[in-house]
């Protein structure tokens, strides 16, 4: 039985002209089909063109035109095929059967002509009517492509982003706009696309770039949505480019990793200075006041007013590091509280005993006022008891003479009860002026008659941020002259 082959005057036509035998396997494969569709000669013959030209979903309306070739001329159709690179063109197929001399089937002659340029000619028209005019209107970069994913339109703003003339993308594919090293993987990502369309909207987690006309690229952010006209089914892509935020994210990133760094060294500085420094500032002091108990032997005057000032100094360097460790902490987020029932009057009278010895040096009275009844807070002992004790400590440095209070109570609102917890002195009073440096830290207000008095400016900044870290916060009243009052309040808390 003869084998189809090529008339010999064909093999120079520009079409795609191959045959192929009755099941439909290649035998003849002409240049033209090769300029086509992108496979030599070797790689095509004996394949079955079906599966090698025709999208999945054609392949049976495909089959059932080559049955109806068998018994009779059948006129061009227009049809879907798909190169060697996976992208898609339209042709105009002709399908003639071949016989032999006893009119038996052979084969069957097939001729595509690719008219992928015609048919992106009538998309660009239909898309510029109902679409070109709206799309010049809205701020993003707009590209509409067919389904086989050549551009029938684009927008100004795609000019400018992509930095090519609209008319000179039409007709190409849609991968020009990208990076080289991306073009092939998205040919498939494109065809899956528009074989089950959806809105793919902004922001979706991708990333993804442009190419400009001259090669540069750019991140990009572009949402997807499928557009079902009488024409047909097209894609339109809206992009931004996204370079600024991106600029913007790798400086916050950077700046991330440059604070996680410090923070890093900040804890490892924070346990050496908790030992190396604590340590043998403890010593010191200790040393100092066995000496001034007179364990070792008498002192004269002069002797004793030394060690005082030297345990002085080192009680109150030793403050500072422990101001200095406790905002280290804090701003961290090293603070571990433990929430639980705390009885504000048992905080209050331990805070007053401890107070009672610089209290009662300085004549001052020290008393409270809390009510008979329990009054049970949801928090963390160790910091309330800190709190109250640094508003005391400050309430007897800066008074001189009078009285020193610490109250609690309870203050019921619509559905609630606010505690509060008071330290209320007799001293100078807080200048107005000087008031709002009061929760920053290292600012020390100026005071007439404090020039004597040391001190951190750490206290009360770091009083305002344990007060927060357990849910409340603190008040402040003040009058020159007269007095001040600092009040922690505590919003009910679940236990």
């Amino acid at each position: 039985m003869p084998r189809p082959v090529l008339p010999d005057a064909l093999e120079a036509c520009p079409d795609a002209l191959f045959t192929t035998d009755a099941d439909g396997r290649i035998v003849d494969w002409g240049p033209g089909a090769e300029a086509t569709y992108g496979y030599g000669a070797e790689e095509a013959v004996g394949k079955d063109a079906t599966d090698l030209l025709i999208p999945g979903h054609h392949i049976e309306g495909e089959r059932a035109v080559r049955v109806e070739a068998s018994r009779g001329p059948q006129p061009s159709f227009e049809a879907l095929r798909v190169r060697r690179d996976g992208t898609r063109i339209y042709v105009n197929a002709t399908l003639r059967a071949l016989y032999d001399d006893a009119r038996l089937l052979q084969g069957f002659l097939h001729r595509d002509t690719d008219i992928t340029h015609l048919r992106v000619r009538q998309d660009t028209a239909a898309v510029a009517t109902r679409y070109g005019t709206l799309l010049n209107s809205t701020p993003d970069a707009i590209i509409i492509v067919n389904d086989i994913g050549r551009i029938v339109l684009a927008n100004v703003h795609a000019e400018a982003l992509f930095a090519y003339d609209a008319n000179s993308l039409l007709g190409h594919p849609i991968e020009v706009l990208l990076p080289e090293r991306f073009q092939h993987r998205h040919v498939a990502h494109r065809t899956r696309y528009f074989d089950h369309p959806r809105t793919r909207p902004m922001g979706a987690g991708l990333e993804l770039y442009g190419r400009r006309s001259n090669g540069e690229e750019f991140p990009v952010e572009i949402s997807l949505s499928p557009l079902d006209t009488d024409k047909g089914r097209f894609g339109m892509s809206a992009i931004r480019d996204i370079s600024e935020r991106k600029r913007f994210e790798k400086a916050l990133h950077d700046q991330n990793v440059e604070l996680e760094r410090a923070s890093r060294a900040k804890d490892r500085f924070l346990a050496s200075m908790s030992h190396e420094l604590r340590t043998p500032l403890n010593a010191i002091i200790g040393f100092t006041s066995l000496l001034l108990m007179r364990l070792p032997g008498p002192l004269t005057a002069d002797q004793e007013k030394q060690l005082e000032a030297v345990r002085s100094s080192g009680k109150h360097l030793l403050a500072l590091i422990n101001d200095l460790l406790d905002v280290a902490r804090i701003e961290s987020g090293h603070v571990d509280l433990s929430i639980e029932p705390v009885i504000c009057q048992d905080v209050v009278r331990e805070v007053l005993t401890a107070l009672e010895l610089a209290a009662q040096a300085k004549g001052l009275t020290l008393d409270s006022d809390m009510p008979t009844t329990t009054v049970i807070v949801h928090t963390d002992r160790r910091a309330l008891h800190q709190i109250l004790l640094n508003l005391g400590n400050n309430a007897v440095k800066y008074t001189q003479t009078g009285r020193v209070c610490v109250s609690v109570s309870e203050q019921a609102d619509p559905g609630r009860t606010v505690t509060r917890l008071s330290v209320l002195d007799t001293g100078p009073g807080i200048p107005a002026s000087e008031q709002h440096k009061l929760f920053k830290a290292f600012s020390q207000v100026t005071r007439a008659d404090a020039h004597s008095i040391e001190g951190t400016g750490l206290g009360l900044y770091l009083c305002q941020q344990l007060a927060q870290l357990i849910g409340g916060h603190i008040e402040m009243h003040s009058v020159e002259g007269q007095g001040s009052r600092f009040t922690l309040v505590l919003e009910p808390r679940t236990p």
